[in-house]
């Protein structure tokens, strides 16, 4: 949502864009965005013509999904182990399954991920090179 959508770490978000990386995700991708999107849309702060914009990039993003279906069994072993819902485990199970590192904003799930044997597949955006 970050490359699309102006907010804090926007910039940082970009650079995963601009470098030589290779974008993964879960097939939940285009779901949560559009819960996103849509939340953002009801308190007025997109336009259904926005929400359709961002949408449409989204969709053309350079990212590789994957089945989310083949995560849950470790996803939901994450989301017990570190009290954290559901997407963050899909997306720290692909990280862990594809041997990689998942970029994060959200400061609570880099923070209690850190010290665990989950930390070396998470990634603070603001690293980001």
């Amino acid at each position: 949502m970050k490359w699309f959508i102006p907010e804090i770490y926007s910039p940082d978000a970009a650079r995963l864009l601009e470098g030589r990386h290779e974008l993964i995700a879960t097939d939940m991708l285009l779901p949560e965005s559009s819960d996103l999107i849509s939340r953002k849309a009801r308190l007025g702060e997109l336009t259904l013509e926005d929400c359709r914009e961002v949408f449409t990039a989204i969709q053309s993003a350079p990212v590789s999904t994957y089945p989310s279906q083949n995560l849950l069994e470790g996803a939901l072993e994450i989301t017990v182990a570190m009290d954290r819902p559901l997407s963050d485990g899909l997306n720290l199970a692909l990280a862990v399954q594809q041997d990689c590192r998942m970029v994060t904003a959200g400061r609570r799930l880099f923070d209690t991920l850190q010290g665990t044997p989950f930390s070396v597949h998470v990634k603070w955006i603001e690293d980001v090179r």
